[in-house]
């Protein structure tokens, strides 16, 4: 992308935020008599200036932010006479905290508000379609199959995944009831939850449909010699179709003697389908291990914006098949590797459509709290995972517009929590500063959101940086909103407002930790992205 793919994305979301946010304190400062005399987006010089009233109102060239300025906010100001009962200062403590809360209130309201309109459009929601069932699960032995669509659980219609998993969880293990259509025919089953890991109850379904796809890392194996590869998607096993990797491995778990495998190829870009034949060395029952093939886990799924692994070339579907000339059996195989590295170069062999390419990758590395001692950590920024697809999803559309308000509200709430823990880990180390991002990094998000199909996306990472900014306004470090608040709340307990000095001292201080803070989230910026920042001066020059 180029510069202006960032810019544009970006300055449509942060203006979006900056208005919202400054025009909450202009309402209730108007509300209140208090005269604002400047409403700014951006900071520095004007590009376009207009006075209405009393008020000027400013469009300024470092879109980085935006203020109100209001009379008297400063206790040294000096005013006219009329001015004076009109100055923010001379506003009652709760006044003066209702002001600055409104900003951040603003971007609470924004997200509620932009969540329910979501719903009430269409919230791309997973449907309780069966993508795969696990060999030797209570699905399995009571007979689901993948592509079965559980319409009942007991008495209560469902269609929602989540309300699937609501319904087994609550079962306490007891038998649940399911009602299931396939292919136009109304089934009935009883299942017996099992607790799985971490204590939960599961019945051994999955809304993805995980590809039947081999991992061969060796050569002189049955897989090897027979002609198998790294990425062959196995479509029939001895004549029975094979829908997904679970019905692989049941099919393979029952096989005897030789085994002839159908299997589809990319070579070149172009898909083949070839039959390979596999001859027993042995009597033994077949296994995956036996064939000398693995789950082939390490596909890439997602890579981080700002990434190493967005910086070298990786791609979503890439299958990574070496690190360093290790053949991979397991993307842990691969993470581990990155993390006992240290941070060296790594040289990863992969596949894609059918073509070898190596790409070199540095990793990044970031402290971490981890069993109360801090650590370096390394990673490439990299989600890996079985090839396959996602499981079907419906837009869930809520028609009832206090419904939505409420689920806005959900959202939001759960957002600022998460938000809440991040800013904890960043104070107890748990995590690095090396994870801040500054506007390099929120216009890169801007943009990849942006550039996904429709605007869901967008919208909702504007939603959950507008929580963000509600939280870093809300800290209470004074030229913030929260230093505000601070201070009246110190001038309601104390009877008297601050002193001019302390309240100077705490202001130097204040500034002090957001310029380290910026600074911190800009270095991050910059660190992540050398190469395309001197790749763009040098296109320039």
């Amino acid at each position: 992308m180029n510069l202006m793919d960032y810019l544009g994305p970006f300055l449509l979301l942060l203006g979006i935020l900056v208005v919202v946010h400054e025009l909450g304190h202009f309402a209730v400062a108007k509300w209140f008599g208090v005269k604002v005399e400047r409403f700014s987006v951006g900071f520095g010089p004007s590009i376009l200036r207009r006075k209405l009233g009393e008020t000027e109102y400013v469009i300024a060239w470092l879109p980085l932010g935006g203020y109100v300025k209001m009379a008297g906010e400063s206790p040294d100001e000096e005013l006219p006479p009329e001015d004076r009962a009109r100055s923010f200062n001379a506003q009652s403590p709760a006044r003066r905290v209702g002001i600055a809360l409104a900003g951040p209130a603003m971007n609470l309201i924004l997200s509620v508000a932009v969540i329910a309109a979501l719903y009430m459009s269409g919230w791309p929601t997973p449907t309780s379609k069966v993508g795969s069932v696990l060999p030797d699960s209570p699905a399995a032995e009571a007979g689901l199959l993948p592509g079965d669509r559980i319409v009942a659980l007991g008495d209560r219609e469902i269609w929602r995944w989540e309300d699937l998993a609501e319904g087994v969880q609550a079962s306490g293990g007891d038998p649940i009831p399911l009602r299931v259509e396939r292919e136009g025919e109304a089934l009935e089953f009883t299942l017996v939850p099992r607790a799985g890991k971490g204590g939960s109850l599961q019945i051994g379904i999955t809304p993805r449909t995980a590809a039947a796809v081999l991992g061969v890392p060796e050569a002189d194996t049955p897989a090897g010699h027979a002609g198998l590869q790294t990425g062959d998607r196995v479509v029939r096993l001895n004549g029975e179709p094979i829908s997904d990797w679970y019905r692989l491995i049941s099919a393979l778990d029952h096989a005897a003697g030789p085994l002839e495998l159908e299997v589809t190829r990319q070579l070149d870009g172009e898909e083949e389908r070839v039959s390979v034949r596999v001859d027993p060395a042995s009597a033994e029952p077949w296994s995956l291990e036996r064939l000398g093939a693995v789950r082939a886990d390490f596909a890439v799924i997602q890579t981080a914006p700002s990434s190493p692994a967005r910086r070298a070339g990786f791609e979503p579907g890439d299958l990574l098949l070496s690190a360093n000339g290790a053949p991979l059996r397991s993307f842990e195989q691969f993470a581990q590797q990155i993390r006992e590295g240290a941070g060296a170069p790594l040289s990863v062999e992969l596949l894609r459509d059918g073509r070898h390419h190596t790409l070199e990758v540095v990793p990044a590395g970031s402290t971490e709290k981890i069993d109360g001692e801090v650590r370096t950590v390394h990673r490439i920024g990299l989600t890996g995972g079985q090839p396959g697809t996602a499981g079907e999803r419906i837009d869930d559309v809520v028609r009832n517009p206090l419904r939505a308000l409420w689920l806005g509200t959900v959202r939001t709430a759960s957002i600022f929590g998460l938000i809440v823990d991040g800013v904890r880990m960043l104070i107890t180390r748990e995590v690095g500063v090396e994870n801040l991002a500054g506007p390099i990094g929120i216009g890169e998000l801007a943009a990849e959101s942006f550039r996904e199909e429709g605007w869901f996306p967008f919208l909702w990472m504007m939603c959950v940086i507008s929580v963000n900014l509600a939280i870093l306004n809300l800290l209470p470090i004074p030229i913030l909103d929260g230093g505000h608040i601070l201070f009246a709340a110190a001038e309601a307990v104390s009877g008297s407002p601050v002193g001019v000095r302390a309240r100077e001292v705490a202001q130097t201080i204040g500034i002090s930790l957001v310029l380290l803070l910026m600074g911190f989230a800009f270095w991050n910026d910059i660190s992540r992205n050398w190469a395309g920042i001197v790749g763009f001066f040098k296109d320039l020059v």
